[in-house]
């Protein structure tokens, strides 16, 4: 434990099991729930386990409201650099009405809704597209939302210092002791401004007390409620304004995989171990081309289903990774794992990851998928059906 949590615990406090007991938290919540427009600039510092090395993000970060959105409630923009980043542009990610834009480590990444709902759509532990990520948890609806749910679990201390003093400054600080199972998960502490309600300072620690203890500190220089801002700032025609050159250099297209639909594949020859693997031994056959990433935040879902129907239609899924493959690239079907297939993915139009073709036996592509879909295996298996129909069909003339 710091030695900033450390001293804030050495003062008085008032601990409550649930938010509800302590009227001046909702009050807190309140407020940054309610932040019509935000502007903050700050710094995001990352401790990693054992090395004790640090990783340090600078980033400026734009927020407004949006009653009109009912996909997260807002729009954003975060501009950001770490101070270990070679690529001579600044980072990015920005959302507005279900358009999501991410510039990170040299690629250009973009999500729309019209195009491709389901990644948009919270799964499991993923909230969507638009609410992951780094630095999309420091939104002040986001950190209400995060109060609000440790305050909802009883397995979870949260602790409410009003207009207490941190690092020689007076704020509103709330501590949280995140537990499962009786064991501490993550400390988290918090202060606020106690005149704007806005965060002044965020100190996080995962698996406290572990060798693999991992620190993560957020030091706000500036946030604070602002004016409106612009009509259009966080839309696809401002960045072009802003970003032009990221967008001219790394933009492939918007999502052109789609319009493969109905043409025949695109060959390909790639090295695969000490020989080569090529588009042409695909043929007479229905085979399932997936494009990955190590970033794509849905890759290993969808690869799990490829390799799931592959099982069951006796077909050999073809994995394309654009850049190395991972450690869990390894499948039960044993697919055909290539490497370095950028090339190859800007050859069937590809722009996010993952990207998943179904090709029938002439070599035809019948099913284009962008992304992660709950439905993604009933629409790959009545693909398949409907190739089958066709194949009887004409067997009989």
């Amino acid at each position: 434990m710091s030695l900033r949590i450390t001293l804030l615990l050495s003062l008085f406090f008032v601990v409550f099991g649930r938010l509800s007991a302590q009227p001046d938290i909702h009050q807190l919540i309140d407020r940054l729930a309610s932040a019509q427009n935000y502007r903050a600039s700050f710094s995001y510092t990352v401790t990693l386990p054992l090395t004790d090395s640090e990783v340090e993000y600078r980033a400026e970060l734009s927020y407004a409201r949006n009653s009109t959105d009912t996909l997260g409630g807002y729009s954003y923009r975060i501009d950001y650099k770490a101070e270990n980043d070679t690529c001579p542009y600044r980072n990015f990610v920005d959302y507005d009405h279900g358009n999501y834009f991410r510039f990170d480590r040299s690629r250009l990444r973009e999500y729309h809704y019209s195009d491709n709902p389901d990644t948009f759509v919270p799964q499991g532990n993923n909230p969507g597209v638009h609410r992951s990520g780094l630095f999309v948890e420091l939104l002040p609806a986001e950190i209400a939302r995060q109060l609000q749910t440790f305050g909802t679990k009883t397995d979870c201390l949260v602790q409410f210092f009003p207009d207490t003093l941190v690092q020689e400054r007076t704020c509103h600080a709330v501590f949280i002791a995140d537990s499962l199972k009786g064991e501490a998960i993550r400390t988290i502490l918090y202060t606020f401004d106690p005149e704007n309600g806005m965060p002044l300072y965020r100190e996080t620690e995962n698996n406290p007390g572990h060798l693999g203890a991992q620190t993560v500190v957020v030091r706000y220089e500036t946030s604070e409620p602002g004016n409106p801002f612009p009509q259009g700032y966080f839309g696809e025609q401002q960045l072009l304004r802003d970003y032009g050159e990221i967008f001219f250099l790394f933009r492939e297209g918007t999502y052109a995989a789609t319009d493969r639909t109905g043409q025949k594949n695109p060959p390909f020859s790639l090295k695969w171990g000490e020989s080569r693997f090529s588009s042409e031994q695909l043929d007479g056959q229905n085979a399932l081309l997936l494009f990955l990433d190590d970033q794509g935040e849905f890759c290993n879902r969808v690869r799990q289903i490829a390799d799931s129907i592959a099982l069951q239609e006796n077909i050999t899924p073809v994995l394309l990774y654009v850049g190395q493959k991972t450690e869990e690239s390894n499948t039960r079907s044993g697919a055909i794992v290539l490497e370095n297939a950028r090339k190859t993915a800007g050859e069937y139009g590809v722009t996010g990851y993952p990207t998943l073709f179904l090709l029938d036996p002439q070599g035809v592509i019948r099913l284009v998928k962008i992304g992660y879909s709950p439905y993604l295996s009933d629409e790959i298996l009545l693909s398949l059906r409907k190739i089958e129909d066709e194949r009887e069909l004409q067997s009989q003339y």
